[in-house]
């Protein structure tokens, strides 16, 4: 009996303390005021996770839009490193069906 209550004393110590770990390294928040249009989260090997999926690469896009007065920027979480920003441009904000595609698989989590 005693063996027992000791076993299962172990388990639930090994459960609790298993619940405390977490892989993420830094949270950003959903933030109107400073561009954080999607929460995601650093992970602590390397990679970026956001809604459940989780990307190879946080890339930092910025350029001017043609006609535009100022520069914008984008935070793209994604496994295409190659992406650039007039792709992203495109995407948001051509008419073609090929120009929605070349964001598959990504997703903008920052704009400004």
């Amino acid at each position: 009996m005693m063996k027992r209550t000791l076993i299962m004393i172990v388990l639930l110590l090994v459960l609790l303390i298993g619940c405390g770990k977490t892989d993420i390294t830094k949270t950003y928040e959903k933030s109107e005021n400073d561009g954080i249009i999607a929460t995601y989260y650093e992970m602590n090997n390397g990679t970026w996770k956001c809604d459940d999926r989780t990307y190879q690469f946080r890339l930092e896009l910025t350029g001017r839009m043609p006609n535009a007065e100022s520069d914008s920027y984008y935070v793209v979480l994604t496994d295409n490193e190659n992406l650039t920003f007039e792709d992203v441009s495109k995407s948001l904000f051509g008419s073609l069906l090929e120009d929605s595609k070349i964001m598959e698989g990504s997703i903008i989590v920052e704009m400004k």
